[in-house]
């Protein structure tokens, strides 16, 4: 099997036809997806024209709770919502928006640490992509060649169409020389695959920076900042805590290594 590594090379001399081509691309994203009771899954979708991309959720986060006879509320606060539940949980949901704008070579977009909603800044290019040019197969009537790259704690594999657009893809998967249309961590807990393809669409001519005048972080300031959060919560759980008492706190339900591991008292 032929095996080459992606050399990222700016050309100034691409056609005008390859940055018009724009796309609109709905995923379904599971999460958890090995396992039949936490799985959870929604629909998103990435928008694509030639220089800037925008990814998004579509769904109401909140159903999933509306579903279950103990919901007591559900409250917009800013850019968020907050889950009021019977037994005296609060859960707080957020809709993700990823905003790409290649010319920048950046990836903007929102998190949570607690309650507060930060917007986190990176680079597109994340993962060092290794090609598998034997490796193809058709997807939604478009053939696409296998990549394979590491990330952040995680193994991937990824499915991309050089035919559909020179570049793109859901969430923070992109770097290859077509649109990433599939997505699996080979520890089967995230998946994401496509539903529906439209080319050339007229609807995503413009996509506009909805991050603009926001302050914005870097990856390492998020993880400093969310760790610290937690070290908060540790302290208030070992003030309700009886003398004598152990208690911890770890992150066991993430996409992403954070790097923290479990907090201990």
């Amino acid at each position: 099997m032929k095996y080459f590594k992606i050399l990222v090379v700016t050309l100034f001399f691409l056609t005008n036809n390859l940055y018009a081509q724009n796309a609109s691309i709905t995923y379904n994203v599971t999460s958890n997806a090995s396992d039949e009771v936490l799985s959870l899954s929604a629909k998103y979708n990435l928008y694509i024209n030639g220089s800037t991309s925008a990814y998004y959720s579509n769904n109401d986060d909140s159903k999933k709770y509306e579903d279950q006879l103990f919901i007591v509320d559900t409250d917009k606060i800013g850019g968020f919502k907050e889950v009021n539940i019977a037994d005296n949980y609060t859960g707080y949901l957020v809709q993700d928006l990823f905003y790409k704008d290649y010319n920048e070579s950046t990836l903007i977009y929102n998190e949570l640490i607690g309650t507060k909603k930060v917007i986190i800044k990176e680079n597109i290019n994340l993962i060092d992509w290794t090609i598998e040019s034997d490796s193809k197969k058709t997807i939604l009537e478009y053939e696409c060649l296998k990549a394979t790259g590491t990330f952040r704690g995680r193994e991937y594999e990824a499915y991309f169409a050089p035919a559909l657009s020179q570049r793109g893809g859901p969430w923070k998967f992109d770097g290859l020389p077509g649109v990433i249309l599939s997505v699996r961590s080979l520890d089967g807990y995230y998946v994401i695959e496509p539903l529906e393809i439209a080319k050339n669409t007229t609807d995503n001519s413009e996509i506009l920076n909805v991050y603009k005048g926001e302050k914005l972080i870097g990856w390492d300031t998020y993880k400093i900042d969310f760790k610290k959060w937690m070290v908060k919560q540790l302290k208030k759980l070992k003030s309700l805590s009886e003398s004598g008492e152990n208690g911890s706190i770890e992150i066991t339900d993430r996409v992403e290594d954070l790097e923290i591991g479990k907090l201990s008292f």
